[in-house]
């Protein structure tokens, strides 16, 4: 029952705040998205505040009516001054870059405040997730990296983001949560694979490809080597008295790689785009060409690395309807 309860209270709560902040790529803070309460160490002050002022009344003291006062203002004042670290702060979602599967992906946040503004001590973080620290005093503008886990491949929509400042005093917390609107490619975590399966498109021209040992086209001769087969024994040119020779023949293959979905039969999808990342990944560190083929996505050969990066892309966002 009571977790049925927070459940529901949780998802009311979700609705409110997205119906108050909706997805926006620049957000400036105010009256409408700031929110304050004391703090722990603010609640403790209130508890001292009021046993000071109950033996004010209680003994008549004006020393302690004097501090309980005092008090007050001091509280007062801490919650205008934390309030306002906050108003008027610009935030502005940033290109993230994309990163591999279990990894912390890092969402670039850019703040900037008003002329004559200061925000300092700010904390801002995704829910669950370490917090970053920034102030912004001596320059208009800062960038912020803010992290949360890719927990699986394909565009990731960043949480809604928290800012929180407890300054001046620590005696009150005051917080925003914004959704930037921020997004990040997760490509598929690579899966060691052996490297021995590599098909080899049809040869275009001669220029382009390379032979290896085959029966197909007459390359030449070499000399006899024992152990050679006598069928491939060049009997004219033994006739003729010019040695034991025996007649080369080769298969003509395209010099480019294919990376295919089938080199991987037997996987499930994920496995196989694990594997295909990491074939991709070694093959981009040398210089041949190499292409990539998987259902409704076909990348022609090349090199470099934005060939690389496209080839990976199409692996995170595939089955989820994008065009590459």
């Amino acid at each position: 029952m009571l977790a049925a309860f927070k459940q529901k209270l949780n998802v009311s709560q979700e609705r409110w705040i997205a119906r108050r902040n909706p997805p926006c790529a620049r957000i400036t803070l105010g009256l409408r998205n700031i929110y304050i309460i004391p703090s722990r160490n603010g609640l403790l002050y209130l508890l001292s505040l009021g046993l000071i002022f109950i033996a004010a009344i209680n003994y008549a003291a004006s020393l302690a009516f004097g501090l309980a006062f005092l008090m007050v203002s001091m509280f007062i004042l801490a919650i205008l001054y934390c309030f306002n670290n906050l108003s008027q702060l610009t935030l502005s979602g940033m290109p993230a870059p994309a990163v591999f599967c279990g990894e912390e992906a890092c969402f670039k946040v850019l703040l900037s405040r008003a002329a004559n503004n200061r925000h300092e001590a700010l904390l801002l973080n995704f829910p669950d997730r370490t917090a970053s620290h920034v102030d912004l005093m001596g320059h208009d503008q800062d960038q912020v990296d803010v992290f949360a886990l890719a927990g699986r491949r394909g565009r990731m929509q960043a949480p809604r983001l928290r800012v929180t400042t407890y300054y001046p005093l620590g005696l009150t917390r005051a917080w925003a949560i914004v959704d930037l609107d921020m997004h990040c490619i997760v490509y598929p975590k690579p899966v060691p694979h052996a490297l021995d399966q590599f098909t080899r498109g049809a040869s275009g021209s001669n220029d382009s490809a390379i032979s290896k040992a085959g029966t197909e086209d007459y390359y030449g001769l070499r000399d006899y080597i024992p152990g050679d087969s006598l069928r491939q024994m060049a009997w004219k040119n033994v006739a003729r008295g010019q040695g034991m020779q025996v007649k080369q023949f080769v298969d003509y293959v395209d010099s480019k790689l294919w990376l295919d979905w089938d080199m991987f039969y037997g996987f499930n999808t994920e496995e196989r785009l694990s594997r295909l990342c990491y074939c991709v990944l070694k093959l981009a560190r040398g210089n041949n060409p190499f292409g990539l083929k998987i259902p409704g996505v076909e990348i022609s050969p090349a090199t470099g690395l934005e060939h690389r990066n496209r080839m990976l892309k199409a692996l995170a966002l595939f089955g989820q309807g994008e065009v590459v």
